[in-house]
């Protein structure tokens, strides 16, 4: 998340709610994705924004580091702000995906570490069923008629 992205309004950002019979998969999968990558957090929810790298954890430091050079003072600053950018784009991914999603599938993924864990794990109960649920759409849509002297333009729309 950097300085340069905007605040959106909540109501731009908004995407419905996952439904539990999974009906909305593919478009939730991508409304969640856009909504995410206009508030400048692609990266968490890809997994590519990576958790930055603590100094103490850099080879020949140990736990009791502490910096004394301008330089090493630089460094742990600079870590420090990645850091709390990092975890403030990851709650608020998580908060984003949980607001979203059934109760059930909360309870699935709400030991996950990152935004990206969680995100990938979605599709497991879903995409498996997006067959079935391609057949039963194609045959929601087969059964769709215009009535005699109805509105071709609603039953467009309808469909």
């Amino acid at each position: 998340m950097s300085s340069s992205s905007t605040k959106l309004g909540d109501d731009f950002l908004r995407i419905p709610k996952l439904i539990a019979d999974r009906e909305n998969w593919m478009t939730y999968k991508d409304r969640l994705s856009w909504s995410v990558d206009a508030r400048g957090l692609l990266g968490h929810l890809e997994g590519t924004e990576k958790k930055p790298v603590d100094p103490l954890m850099l080879s020949g430091r140990g736990a009791s580091w502490i910096p004394t050079t301008p330089d090493e003072i630089r460094e742990l600053s600079v870590y420090r702000t990645a850091m709390k950018e990092w975890c403030m784009g990851e709650a608020i991914l998580t908060q984003q995906i949980a607001g979203t999603i059934p109760d059930s599938l909360f309870i699935q993924v709400k030991n996950l570490v990152t935004a990206g864990e969680i995100f990938m794990y979605l599709p497991n109960p879903f995409e498996k069923c997006s067959q079935v649920m391609s057949v039963k759409l194609l045959q929601k849509l087969q059964d769709q008629k215009c009535p005699e002297k109805g509105n071709i333009r609603e039953h467009f729309d309808k469909m």
